[in-house]
């Protein structure tokens, strides 16, 4: 199986639906595990699967279609069958191309729209389940080392983050940049993840600017911009919990 094989068969994988044990997903999984280009697209892929799957979500059904298909239940007649169909078809038809221009609406606003707001849903829908780590130590030298093999650029991590355990790290992706994620053990043994993007991918932030605060489904988020990158810190908790972390003015 080649690249251009295993993306076809990821693109069409469905979680929770089809067997990661089939044996084409599983060498496609394989080849992605071994290819750090691979690995970026696909995470990238199943961002963009959980960005839409949650807009789906919210999305309210087109009104009244409910009552227009139900208006058409009822005994079938032979005089109504095919003009059932056709109200049915139209019906749906119109359904899907509501449904079409609302996706098509959201990922262009996510293109183009609050890029910081974006960038903190991705980065926090990756860690929702406990991310799995390319390299774990307790010590940060190793892992900065680690990065620096990866040509990651070096970074400053926080003093307040640096003085915490660390966990491990790995590099995700976002709009074609790469993301330094490492992890950190608070005091109360909770997580705390610290993203490191280059500032060319969140151009409108600039150093200097007060952190931007949000809610990520459950995770309180931090942003902030310092010299040629942007941060982020995670963790479950409050804005409170989540401000001792950041470097003090």
């Amino acid at each position: 199986m080649n690249e251009t094989e295993a993306r076809i068969i990821l693109g069409a994988y469905q979680p929770n639906v089809d067997d990661r044990s089939d044996a084409q997903i599983a060498e496609a999984l394989r080849l992605t595990a071994a290819d750090p280009a691979l690995a970026n697209w696909w995470e990238e892929e199943q961002a963009f699967d959980r960005a839409i799957a949650a807009q789906l979500k919210a999305i309210p059904p087109p009104f009244g279609l409910k009552t227009r298909i139900l208006a058409q239940a009822g005994e079938e007649t032979p005089q109504r069958r095919n003009g059932w169909r056709w109200a049915f078809a139209g019906a749906m038809a119109v359904a899907t191309l509501l449904l079409l221009a609302q996706i098509t609406d959201f990922w262009q606003k996510s293109q183009s729209g609050n890029l910081p707001h974006q960038y903190a849903s991705e980065m926090a829908s990756f860690i929702e389940i406990a991310p799995a780590l390319a390299m774990e130590s307790s010590n940060l030298d190793q892992i900065k080392n680690w990065l620096g093999q990866k040509h990651e650029k070096p970074m400053q991590i926080p003093a307040q983050l640096a003085a915490l355990d660390p966990v491990g790290c790995r590099v995700l992706s976002f709009r074609g940049h790469d993301v330094t994620l490492i992890c950190f053990y608070t005091e109360e043994k909770r997580l705390a993840h610290l993203f490191v993007v280059d500032r060319a991918a969140l151009p409108n932030l600039k150093p200097g600017d007060k952190p931007i605060f949000s809610n990520q489904h459950g995770w309180m988020t931090a942003t902030w911009a310092e010299g040629g990158d942007v941060y982020m810190i995670a963790m479950q908790g409050s804005r409170a919990e989540v401000e001792p972390l950041l470097p003090r003015a």
